[in-house]
């Protein structure tokens, strides 16, 4: 194992051209998991002239695009172009297992000038695992997309999705902790509550205090998917998997510490 570490060589990072960094002023990292509110946030920052925070590195949409690069090292010069404004603030999101596989071969902060970080998370952890569910089953990520499978309740998936979330938020949690790294903390919550405010936070995380004009219309085009079928999942649930009396079922989440 020793050997196999020492020899073992770190990615490097992507040589941007000056060209492209002359453009940029200062880039946001959104650290995050599915289903938390993301596209949301994307869409407000987008129009509020704080970058266009896509996932860059392995999100359905731009993958799908014809003439998107499946080199993650290209892909680094194009999200530093395609995700900036005029404001010269770039930003890409980025959940827990995109980034494990773009670290196989790039550095990616190293990559990303002038980097800060937002560390997104939502507060209704099984309400996330129940919308990340549905929306795998359906094809259906954003309110702007119709539904490509009919729906049916599966307590098992709801239970992996959860595992997976939790995963993903430990990673981060981790990834965080072992490099020092500070970030600006929101929640899907608080978005909701007082998006101008978290905009505002955004604002100035990356020393851009008033980007938008007064009265300017923040919205990212999205509508809440949330519904009646949603809670019915949520007890049906419950009832299913619900058990105080000891930690069954996260055998994946524990297995370290007992």
């Amino acid at each position: 194992m020793f050997a196999i570490d020492f020899f073992r060589r770190r990615p490097l990072p992507v040589e941007v051209p000056q060209d492209i960094l002359s453009g940029i002023r200062v880039g946001i990292l959104v650290c995050t998991s599915p289903r938390s509110g993301s596209n949301h946030l994307a869409g407000m920052m987008a129009a509020a002239g704080l970058g266009n925070p896509l996932e860059w590195f392995g999100g359905r949409r731009v993958l799908e695009l014809p003439d998107y690069p499946r080199d993650p090292r290209a892909q680094v010069l194009r999200a530093l172009k395609d995700g900036r404004s005029s404001s010269g603030i770039y930003a890409v999101k980025l959940f827990a297992s995109q980034f494990s596989r773009v670290a196989k071969t790039v550095d990616l902060p190293a990559s990303l000038p002038n980097l800060r970080y937002i560390r997104l998370t939502r507060r209704d952890l099984l309400g996330q695992a129940i919308s990340w569910t549905r929306a795998r089953q359906t094809g259906r990520f954003r309110s702007t997309e119709a539904d490509q499978k009919p729906l049916r309740y599966d307590g098992a998936a709801i239970a992996k999705s959860l595992e997976r979330i939790l995963m993903e938020n430990l990673a981060w949690d981790v990834w965080f902790a072992k490099n020092g790294l500070s970030s600006l903390s929101l929640t899907y919550e608080e978005i909701q509550q007082d998006p101008r405010a978290c905009l505002e936070h955004v604002a100035y995380l990356a020393d851009a205090k008033a980007i938008w004009q007064p009265g300017t219309i923040l919205d990212s085009g999205l509508e809440i998917q949330r519904d009646i079928i949603n809670d019915e999942w949520r007890e049906r649930f419950l009832s299913q998997y619900a058990d105080t009396s000891s930690f069954r079922g996260s055998r994946h989440l524990i297995r370290g510490i007992l």
